[in-house]
């Protein structure tokens, strides 16, 4: 089965992914570069599994069969590629489209000249209660995104106008955590493309 790379994640995402696989007793998985795109490999269920129920923010199951269509509408696909993810610290690019900060608090060190941020869109993000008992802590990733979720869907009015945004443009969500993989900004566009 072979999953693409969402656009704005590189090697580092790839390298936590494959450390998660190894240390649940998968790890039969392989990885190829095609025209600036990164694909995902997996050969063993065990891999299937875990790519697909745990890293469904940042990868995105293609179709090896047939037209080599996406498994997902065309619709589906084209506001999947404009939903991207980046770390504050990272320079913004031309092809950001719109920059929405979506953390609580400023990004430590970094001048609000320099971020470029279009939107700060505190509403949508972890309460600090949470947000402090997650303390970025992958074993309780699982109950993270699901106490997230639902503090995130008390904001329905702030979800439609980032959808609203999104169906303009890009928009890449910009975050300050070092975990690329385990962050609000994953969920946030998990459910930004599960609920479009």
């Amino acid at each position: 089965m072979k999953f693409l790379l969402h656009q704005g994640l590189g090697y580092s995402t790839l390298n936590q992914i494959g450390n998660y696989l190894r240390s649940h007793g998968a790890g039969h998985h392989w990885i190829e570069r095609y025209r600036g795109d990164i694909f995902v490999f997996a050969s063993d269920q065990a891999d299937k599994v875990i790519l697909r129920n745990e890293f469904s923010g940042l990868l995105e199951a293609v179709n090896e069969h047939g037209d080599g269509q996406d498994t997902k509408s065309m619709s589906e696909k084209i506001f999947n590629e404009r939903v991207k993810l980046k770390r504050a610290y990272e320079s913004p690019a031309a092809d950001d489209g719109k920059r929405v900060l979506v953390d609580r608090l400023w990004p430590r060190g970094v001048k609000k000249t320099e971020a470029a941020i279009d939107h700060w869109m505190k509403e949508l993000a972890p309460s600090t209660a949470l947000r402090k008992w997650f303390g970025h802590d992958p074993a309780r990733w699982e109950e993270f995104r699901r106490r997230y979720a639902a503090e995130i869907h008390e904001h329905r009015d702030q979800l439609d106008r980032l959808r609203g945004m999104i169906r303009q443009g890009a928009v890449t969500l910009v975050y300050s955590a070092h975990d690329e993989a385990h962050n609000d900004a994953v969920v946030l566009r998990e459910i930004l493309l599960r609920h479009r």
